[in-house]
């Protein structure tokens, strides 16, 4: 079953791991397989996380140079966009007359 879905699929869901490890032998050659994809999955997560970090970073950045201090609203909607909503709004910040105009 192991061998069948870490050939199957490039994503581990965490509830098919837990489920999947009870039904295999810790010898299984296979596992180590599935072992290095659910850790290469973390990794890839971690770095995506982090460069989504850095682009909020520097946008709020970019928004203080321009704009002065920027008030919590703002600073949470930064926070909490996708990495290409905030490539976008990097993009606009160039133009942006006031700091509403970044967002809309």
């Amino acid at each position: 079953m192991l061998r069948y879905y870490v050939q199957g699929t490039q994503r581990v869901e965490e509830d098919d791991a837990r489920r999947l490890l009870e039904q295999t032998s810790p010898g299984d050659p296979i596992m180590q397989t599935f072992i290095d994809r659910y850790i290469e999955q973390g990794r890839e997560q971690g770095i995506e996380q982090g460069e989504r970090k850095g682009e909020a970073k520097l946008l709020l950045r970019q928004m203080e140079r321009k704009f002065g201090p920027t008030d919590a609203r703002l600073r949470q909607q930064i926070q909490e966009a996708d990495a290409e909503t905030l490539l976008e709004w990097s993009d606009r910040i160039l133009t942006a007359e006031t700091p509403e105009a970044v967002f809309h």
